[in-house]
């Protein structure tokens, strides 16, 4: 039997009161958000994620910049058209591997394994971004923000194993080129923090600024 989403009060209050739009095309976050039986649009941003990676001090803030733009450029897309008040969601995920080199989506396959074999008997850091942009009538929204890091240790990858993986096509829309929910779990030793973080969406974290926001009184 399916479970059925979690359902709180202030997650009722939420949907209730605001349009909710997830800022993302993502389909693990769409399943992660889900679970929170929260009602919600999906509207991908435009955002063309290019940011100057070396204008930045850190991988947090970069990634955490790069999750306020996607947000931000949905909700000033739907706020001249929402008849309720906005409440946008969005996100941004990377991986950092253990020479201090920010990984993103890979741009073909040879860049995939590239990056796989440089994954190879090491630690990496993946860091996700959150932004929640809401609309509380003011004359500029309301903006929070986290960002959640979580350790992931590889074990040996040799090259049979790194074509094998490429060849299924799986690392070609992943941060890092791999998906540790699904083939890659078979290579990851270790984590040190939030799995779903690793899978794209730190639901703990989401779910405290959810908190966080309703004893404010804003949701």
């Amino acid at each position: 039997m399916e479970a059925m989403g979690l359902r709180i009060p202030f997650i009722e209050a939420l949907e209730q009161r605001f349009r909710v739009v997830l800022a993302s095309a993502s389909p693990r976050r769409r399943e992660l958000l889900d679970r929170l039986g929260i009602s919600y649009e999906v509207i991908p941003s435009t955002f063309a994620e290019d940011l100057n990676k070396a204008k930045y001090a850190t991988a947090s803030d970069y990634v955490l910049d790069t999750a306020v733009q996607k947000t931000t450029e949905v909700f000033h897309r739907l706020k001249g058209e929402s008849s309720k008040p906005l409440f946008v969601i969005g996100a941004d995920t990377i991986v950092v591997n253990s020479r201090g080199m920010i990984l993103e989506k890979p741009t073909s396959r040879d860049d995939a394994a590239a990056t796989l074999r440089g994954l190879s008997n090491a630690v990496n850091t993946v860091y996700t971004g959150v932004c929640v942009m809401i609309d509380t009538g003011s004359a500029q929204p309301r903006v929070v923000t986290a960002v959640e890091a979580t350790d992931v240790e590889f074990g040996e990858l040799d090259d049979a194993m790194v074509d094998a993986y490429v060849a299924t096509g799986e690392p070609h829309d992943k941060a890092g080129s791999y998906a540790y929910q699904s083939l890659a779990c078979f290579f990851v030793h270790r984590i040190r923090g939030d799995y779903y973080n690793v899978v794209g969406f730190p639901c703990a974290r989401f779910f405290q600024m959810l908190r966080e926001l309703h004893a404010e009184g804003v949701i």
